[in-house]
């Protein structure tokens, strides 16, 4: 891209992108292509802190080519960079005129006297291509609408690169934009409004839509002032602009000097009115050449040109230009002259004298979270939008992609929002927190929470806190969000209850023989250890013993009516403590012996103290033995659990039927669950919708493991080497079952696992996801063992294969 410089050789460059990981700040620099052709810049901060993914600021830069750098900081290091490879600050250009400006052939006898030049050398000489083959250009022909010209892409004038918005080639303008840029050494943009046998009345007729009558120029869309007026409307607000270089005069030759002169003047007027830019200069070429010089083109021209305060410029004199073979167009000699002409003519004193437009700063897309994984973009208020996407709304709800547009404002000038990039991760999934330490809180400091969200964005707790991991020092909720980088939009928050805690107690129980004789005596150990991260301060335990096992001595606890009582001071987190006693077994029988934590400081998080020695929890111990005598029975003495507190009841997870949806399970049934080698076995799958809903077909398929062979059914197909069978059950109505079946053939032995799924259903399930494996749990699996057995009586172990 080049953007017009001002007097001074400077512009003020807007550079604007996107990003997608925190930064503090953006900086850029220009950095001179070439030694000469510039001046580097030193790092220049653009914007401190963006948001929104997106930047943009201004970079005081001299004429000259340059490759412009981009860099994002963090913490005072750079964590990303960009570059554009070619950008310039120079002269731009746009070209008004006939086929001798446009470009032409002459064919003289069918052999092309006129064939266009080389494109330009120097890569410093910029266009906006254009290809007239395609069907847009085709369509610009017929609408002239700037829907269909090339946005602001830029690239080298090369031969047939062509010229927006009109030029099929780069005729003498390479070779002008050459010498130009070698001369004044900073780059050149040029556009190309020309528009082959054309003249100036009727570009005036069309821009103050005075109808006339053309065998190609379509009148009613303006052509062929719609190119001057595209041109001006459309890139150089983005651009800015130098002067019009006007080369016409063949054609007027027709007319009065007075009207042709009235037509200049109209034509300027309007062009400067339009594109509000009074001051606007021109350049304007002394051309009449047809066959001969016409002195009253001529004379018009010089009257516009004397024309004092109208910042006109005189041009080349292009009618000493007879290198034309059929009269009017040049050849290639002719356009090397022309262009070598023009070159002089956009002398330093036009630079001097002339005041050019510079380029407008483009606004900018704005950017709000939107929900899922999307942002809202949003244009800046105008008359009309188009996005790359095809909408032409003013805002979309997107996804990762980039994202561009162009605005059409009411007086039909057209900006370019700089592209926005979006990318993968917008709104983070939700986190997680761990814990490290106890998920209760006890002693200060010893708890970390960490989030799982480890992007390039952050964390945001509810502490205020924006680390990945939160230090904590007291019972509460505490709540984390993940948040992106790049627009700082927020996933739900995930949740972490931490209550005080009081310890994680467990008993167990040791007896130093379990077989005695009546009469003899045992030592019981009980052994409490402290499973948590929080200290002891408090607990006691009861044995409760069973009858006739009478507790005799202990050092540590107290016996009393049938029990035997220890209290616990202290135990660190780790850290056990043991309680020994001794008995007698007085009659002979098996003893089971029951003991538990009565109570204990806080709460623990796997038991219930004092709830019983029957519920299966850890602060519960049990051991049993036997005494024998001569005349043994088989009496069982046990200790008595007067406090054991109901267990609650089993719960289903099966949920609630809803009447608005269906809910499908499936079962297996198998006609024999044992068989030897080369038995033939049916297999049933019963689908049964425990919904509301009737659904309209369910494919139900079946993973046949090796060592079962597909051999017959009236419901199921089989694929995949006949391993993979399908059957579908179709209007399924809410509570009723279907039956599928096969038969299949053993062929190995082993244990053979068959497993099955529904895998697409017409309706959603409530409890499950059809298609999504054998294995996760769901009620839309089944699967059963077959155990195969043969005369060798070997077995070997086969699992289906998905």
């Amino acid at each position: 891209m080049v953007v017009q410089r001002d007097n001074n050789n400077r512009a003020t460059v807007q550079i604007a992108g996107s990003y997608a990981q925190l930064l503090d700040a953006v900086e850029a620099r220009a950095v001179a292509r070439a030694s000469g052709q510039g001046t580097t810049t030193g790092w220049t901060s653009l914007q401190t802190n963006p948001v929104n993914g997106q930047f943009s600021g201004t970079l005081p830069v001299s004429g000259g080519w340059y490759s412009i750098e981009v860099r994002g900081l963090r913490n005072g290091q750079t964590v990303a960079t960009d570059a554009v490879a070619r950008f310039g600050v120079g002269e731009v250009f746009a070209i008004l005129g006939h086929s001798n400006a446009q470009g032409s052939s002459c064919v003289i006898g069918g052999t092309d006297y006129c064939p266009t030049i080389d494109g330009a050398v120097d890569d410093r000489v910029t266009v906006v291509p254009v290809d007239q083959s395609t069907p847009e250009f085709r369509a610009y022909e017929q609408t002239a609408s700037t829907t269909y010209l090339p946005g602001l892409v830029f690239g080298q004038l090369a031969t047939y690169s062509g010229l927006s918005p009109f030029a099929r080639f780069c005729w003498l303008w390479g070779r002008m934009g050459d010498l130009l840029v070698q001369r004044i050494n900073v780059p050149v943009l040029i556009y190309n409004g020309g528009f082959g046998g054309t003249n100036m009345e009727q570009n005036y007729k069309a821009a103050y839509d005075i109808p006339f009558s053309h065998g190609f120029v379509n009148y009613s869309i303006r052509m062929p002032y719609a190119n001057i007026r595209n041109i001006m409307n459309m890139y150089v607000p983005a651009t800015g602009l130098r002067s019009v270089l006007i080369h016409h005069g063949e054609n007027d030759r027709g007319n009065a000097t007075d009207d042709i002169r009235t037509q200049y003047y109209g034509v300027i007027d309007k062009v400067r009115q339009e594109s509000s830019k009074p001051n606007l200069p021109m350049l304007i070429a002394i051309s009449s050449y047809a066959n001969g010089r016409f002195d009253n083109v001529r004379s018009a021209q010089t009257q516009v040109l004397s024309r004092t305060n109208y910042n006109v410029f005189q041009g080349p004199d292009l009618d000493n230009m007879t290198d034309r073979p059929d009269g009017i167009h040049y050849s290639p000699n002719g356009q090397r002259a022309v262009a070598q002409l023009w070159s002089d003519a956009i002398s330093d004193d036009f630079f001097r004298n002339s005041q050019p437009y510079l380029a407008e700063q483009q606004p900018l897309i704005s950017v709000a979270c939107a929900t899922g994984n999307q942002v809202q973009i949003t244009l800046p208020a105008s008359a009309t939008y188009t996005w790359n996407t095809g909408s032409s709304d003013q805002s979309l709800t997107v996804g990762a992609g980039t994202y561009s547009a162009r605005l059409r404002s009411a007086q039909n000038k057209i900006t370019f929002p700089p592209a926005i990039t979006v990318p993968s991760e917008i709104r983070p999934a939700d986190p997680t927190i761990s814990v490290q330490g106890p998920a209760q809180f006890c002693l200060p400091g010893n708890t970390i929470l960490t989030s799982s969200y480890a992007g390039s964005g952050s964390n945001v707790w509810n502490t205020g806190v924006n680390t990945n991991s939160l230090s904590i020092n007291g019972s509460g909720l505490y709540s984390v969000q993940a948040k992106g980088a790049a627009y700082g939009c927020l996933s739900n928050p995930a949740s972490l209850s931490i209550s005080p805690a009081g310890s994680d107690l467990s008993i167990s129980m040791a007896v130093s023989r379990r077989t005695l004789l009546v009469g003899d005596t045992a030592t019981f150990t009980l052994t409490v250890r402290n499973e948590g991260a929080c200290q002891v301060r408090s607990a006691t335990i009861a044995d409760r013993l069973p009858a006739n096992l009478v507790a005799v001595s202990s050092p540590t606890m107290q016996l009393s009516n049938g029990m035997v009582l220890g209290t616990l001071a202290t135990l660190a987190p780790g850290q056990s403590s043991s309680f020994r006693y001794v008995a007698r077994m007085q009659a002979a029988g098996v003893y089971q012996n029951a003991a538990e934590i009565m109570t204990q400081d806080g709460p623990d998080p796997d038991s219930q103290p004092g709830s019983g020695t029957d519920d299966g929890q850890d602060d519960e111990a049990h051991v049993d033995l036997r005494a024998t005598s001569i005349d043994s029975n088989n009496a069982t003495f046990a200790s008595p659990n007067p406090n054991q507190v109901p267990l609650p009841a089993v719960q289903g997870n099966q949920p609630t039927p809803d009447p608005n949806k269906a809910d499908l399970s499936l079962t297996m049934q198998v006609d024999r669950r044992a068989a030897v080698i080369g038995q033939l076995v049916s297999v049933s799958l019963t689908v049964s919708n425990l919904g509301g809903q009737t659904v309209g077909q369910a494919v139900v398929l079946n993973q046949l493991p090796s060592g079962l062979t597909f051999v017959s059914s009236s419901d199921f197909t089989a694929t995949g080497n006949g391993t993979l069978l399908s059957a579908s059950v179709n209007s399924l109505q809410a509570g009723s079952r279907a039956t599928v079946s096969f038969v299949a053939r053993t062929t190995a032995t082993g244990t053979l696992t068959n497993m099955a799924q529904i895998n697409s259903s017409t309706q959603p399930d409530p409890d499950s996801t059809p298609g999504n494996g054998y294995t996760n749990g769901e009620d839309d699996t089944a699967q059963l063992d077959l155990r195969v057995t043969g005369l060798s009586g070997g077995r070997q172990g086969a699992v289906s294969r998905k």
